[in-house]
């Protein structure tokens, strides 16, 4: 490590440590598990960030520098992320990761990847279909594609922050592993879309492949990090009946016939494997009527050991609140905001599909200034609709 990264390194800590409070910790975290055990909290929580004024004139490293520095990965995630969550006083947990992109899985099965400047490294070449059906997963994936990279940063980062007194509540979790399906699609590439329907049993081996994957580049991250493989710090949220997050960004382009067929086992498989977890899948654009995945969100329902969602589809955000709700998936995430609605106004409306402070962890879009008063307006609206 350089001496210029570790100087930042250090500010970037101290600046989190000043702020950084551990009884607003462990408070998030009890909500974040109650909302997620499907249990009714002192107060739904709300997870956003806060600029900090001394970082505006640090400087940023690029995703191609930070993939090969695990020093400079650490300082943007600590710089980026985790200090406005140390300093915004809500229900944001600071954590990082070993933030190598998405391509983490495929590398194991041998999909090949590139590193750019401008974003995480991105798959460039997929496996010959041949290659996928003669692998064999092994019990140990640590040399294998980007896992001694993942390694190298994890530890990195544990070591630095437990340094700087800020390993309990500064927490690393696992790399991205996306999912069985997605895995299986990043590695096969668009033909996989026709194997499902020429060549099912093809698919039935490589899902069973993908989610050996998943679960061995899992475990190994538990392992690094310490925690149980059924709980801790998953991405984003704290989960006592879980450990793993898991990502659809693919499935959402499969019929539901198909998915209950061919992918949800596999799901489930992966998350039994860890006591549970949420899943996430991108798709939507704001101001259009779109239904990215809405189509499988019943069938998401279904998968047992999945507690929450978290989906990023236009359209009727609180309807689709309302049937998770009733699904008994936690809604984790966001609400669009309109034009000129008022902070409370915002709140009201957000609250407006739930009986009690359960069955979301939201994730609000705040207007500048608003970060001081979110976290005291938010609990004001609740005291106002469920009793103080």
């Amino acid at each position: 490590m350089s001496d210029d990264v570790k100087r930042l390194l250090d500010r970037v800590c101290e600046l989190i440590a000043e702020r950084i409070d551990a009884g607003r910790i462990a408070a998030a975290r009890r909500r974040h598990a109650d909302m997620l055990a499907g249990r009714t909290s002192d107060y739904i929580p709300m997870v956003f960030g806060k600029t900090v004024p001394e970082t505006a004139d640090l400087p940023d490293f690029n995703w191609h520098e930070q993939f090969y520095d695990p020093a400079k990965s650490l300082y943007m995630q600590l710089k980026d992320v985790a200090l406005p969550m140390a300093a915004a006083g809500g229900d944001g947990l600071p954590a990082v990761r070993a933030d190598t992109g998405v391509v983490n899985c495929m590398s194991v099965l041998g999909a090949q990847y590139i590193v750019p400047e401008h974003t995480k490294p991105v798959v460039s070449q997929y496996v010959p279909k041949e290659d996928l059906a003669a692998f064999e997963v092994p019990e140990d994936v640590t040399g294998l594609g980007t896992m001694p990279r993942v390694i190298e940063h994890m530890e990195h980062h544990l070591g630095v922050l437990r340094g700087h007194g800020l390993g309990e509540m500064v927490r690393v979790f696992h790399c991205d592993q996306q999912g069985p399906f997605d895995i299986a699609a990043q590695s096969r590439g668009h033909d996989i879309f026709i194997d499902l329907y020429e060549d099912p049993d093809f698919v039935r081996e490589l899902m069973d492949k993908t989610t050996q994957v998943y679960i061995a580049v899992s475990r190994l991250c538990k392992r690094l990090n310490g925690e149980p493989l059924d709980g801790g710090q998953v991405v984003d949220y704290w989960m006592e009946n879980g450990g793993v997050r898991m990502c659809a960004d693919s499935d959402i382009l499969v019929g539901a016939e198909l998915t209950r067929e061919l992918i949800h086992p596999y799901m489930e498989r992966a998350f039994q494997a860890f006591g549970g977890g949420w899943l996430h899948y991108c798709g939507g654009v704001r101001g259009f009527k779109r239904a990215e995945g809405l189509h499988l969100h019943g069938l998401f329902a279904e998968v047992d050991g999945l507690r929450g969602l978290n989906w990023t589809t236009a359209g009727d955000w609180l309807g689709e609140m309302r049937r998770l709700k009733d699904l008994g998936l936690v809604h984790l995430g966001s609400l669009q905001r309109e034009d000129g609605e008022s902070l409370d106004d915002y709140f009201r409306r957000a609250l407006d599909p739930y009986d009690d402070r359960r069955g979301m962890i939201f994730s609000p879009e705040l207007r500048d200034g608003e970060a001081d008063v979110a976290q005291e307006t938010w609990h004001k609206v609740q005291d106002e609709r469920f009793g103080g």
